[in-house]
Parts: structure tokens; sequence; C-alpha cells
């Protein structure tokens, strides 16, 4: 019923012309859309639903005939009357190499990857990504095993809807917290999923991520995935640095393209950007760009129906 329900709801904005209104509008206003994307791939996650490459190759053929497709280091020079849109990835997940590059290259684009250097070093996901793949792959007396400090619910049963909420219900517990915080909270989570082997969501190694740098734009999103507003000044300063270290003895270049993580970010931070040399500080915010700008905003892509992703390409979600 939801899904019949969101189909009838696309087909109506359609019928009314918005997609042609907002694409209008966007070129008129000198707009960019800037696309915020995670995974690409055929293997369903509740947890974590990913794009399916059915619906990204849709996309960038919606995208291809209706916008000029650039990256952030083109902004400032590219020369077109269409509007402007970006492709950005975050997080650095195998499966941007399996499935969203063939595709980006049989309409030949190219996209932003914002890496998170200590999940390339470790080959380890980042703390939320780890605990989905145990909640997503463990019975539930394991799961109901967890002690966390603090957080009393336990998983009710064994449907995919109550696995997900349960597992929502423990990021949004541990996210919002300094790492220091989340990190002597989530030792107990650890040591449990430790003991069972499961399958974990696969990341780009540092050899795979100097292969994409040659074809796509490389940026960072923080050294290890904090949420940059419960930090301090200091905090965010040695991640920084240590995110420019980063790229200057691992890929031999500079850092200019900067992601926030879980768009959570505070004013003064962006001056720390500034003042490193970081070009293009990127948000979520659900909202359009400009082409110059102290940061830019992105729009979240998600969604398992073609419309529904190119109407969130459009811009819809914005007044939501």
């Amino acid at each position: 019923m939801k899904r019949a329900l969101k189909a009838g709801y696309f087909l109506t904005q359609r019928l009314l012309r918005r997609d042609r209104r907002l694409i209008e509008a966007i070129r008129r206003e000198g707009l960019v859309t800037i696309l915020n994307l995670h995974q690409v791939s055929p293997h369903f996650n509740p947890f974590w639903a990913p794009l399916h490459p059915m619906i990204f190759d849709d996309l960038l053929g919606f995208l291809t005939e209706n916008f000029e497709i650039v990256g952030f280091r083109d902004l400032e020079s590219v020369v077109t009357n269409r509007p402007l849109a970006i492709l950005s990835f975050d997080d650095g997940y195998h499966n941007f190499i399996e499935y969203a590059i063939p595709l980006l290259e049989k309409h030949r684009l190219k996209a932003n990857m914002n890496i998170i250097p200590a999940c390339a070093e470790s080959g380890i996901p980042i703390w939320n990504v780890r605990l989905y793949d145990f909640l997503n792959s463990t019975d539930r007396r394991v799961i109901n095993s967890l002690e966390i400090p603090g957080f009393e619910k336990k998983l009710a049963g064994d449907s995919t809807s109550d696995r997900v909420n349960f597992g929502l219900a423990i990021s949004s517990y541990l996210k919002n917290r300094p790492r220091s915080e989340r990190e002597q909270i989530f030792e107990a989570i650890e040591s449990t999923i430790s003991q069972h082997e499961i399958r974990m969501t696969r990341m780009m190694d540092i050899k795979e991520i100097r292969e994409v740098a040659g074809d796509h734009e490389i940026g960072v999103h923080s050294y290890s995935h904090e949420s940059m507003a419960f930090e301090s000044d200091e905090f965010f300063s040695a991640d920084l640095a240590q995110c420019i270290g980063f790229f200057e003895e691992q890929l031999g270049s500079a850092v200019d393209i900067y992601a926030f993580p879980n768009g959570s970010y505070r004013e003064s931070q962006l001056d720390i950007l500034k003042m490193n040399g970081i070009r293009f500080p990127l948000l979520v915010d659900e909202d359009y760009s400009r082409r110059t700008g102290e940061c830019f905003p992105r729009f979240t892509i998600y969604g398992n129906q073609r419309w529904e992703a190119r109407f969130q390409a459009l811009g819809i979600n914005r007044d939501r």
C-alpha cells in the first residue's frame, strides 16, 4: 500500500509538470543541485537501503538529459546555459567500484567520492554500519544479550521492521555524542560483535581509492566519521590534520573537498576548513547550492522508485 501511494504521489507531480517547473526554476535562478549518495547495489539492506543500479542508471540518464553534470572543481570555469548538477558520494563503500562506476562510465560522467581514511586503512566500516551488519545477521537472543549502558530497550520481535527500529534507536542514542563518550558506551557492543562471525560491509582500500582518483574527485568525510557539532574545535582541527596527512602520504595530493559526517557541524568549523585550504565544505541540509559560497548543501538521494529518485534530485524534499 505504501509503495502504491508513493507511486501515485509522484505520478500526480508528473501530471502537474512539477518536474519541468523545478528544472526551469533551477536554471533560471542559477542554482546547483548536488546529489548526496551512499551505496549503489542490487543487494537489499533494510538498515541502509542502497540505490538499485537500475534506478541509478535511470537517474543518470534523466540528469544527463536535463543538466550539465560537473565536478566541484569545474564550478567556476564551466560555461553552459544548462543547470548544473554534481554527484557526491560519501563513505567510500566498495560497491561504488562494483556498481556505480560502470554506470558512470556508460553515461560518461564523473563523481565526487568522500572517503573516511580510518576505514580505508583498516578495512572496517564505521561503527553504526558495523552495528547494522551485526543486527542484520544475528538472532534475537544474541542481540538481546547486548549490554548497552543507559539503553534499556530490547528487540521485541524478529520482523525486519522490529530490527530496523531497534537499530535506529541504538544509532540515535549513540550518534549525537562526542566520540569519547560514544566509544566508551560502544565497547560493550563491540565485545559482543567480535564474538560472532558476520559479513561486514566492504570498504574501498587505499589502492582502490588511488585508482578511483584517476577519474573522479576524491574528498574527505572526516578521518573517522564523527558528528562534529558535538566535538570541540581542537578535536576538529586535529581530525582535519589527520585527513590532510593521509591525502599527502597515501594519495599524493592536497584535500580541498570536505563533507561533514551526519550533516553535523558548527559555524566555527567552516572557518577552520577555510584556513586549511578546503574550498568545498559539503553539508546535507536538503537545499540547493550556488557556484560560489562558504559551503555547499546537498540533497539526499534514496528510494526504490525511479521517479522518487528523480524528484529528490530536483529538490522536492527541500520544503518538507
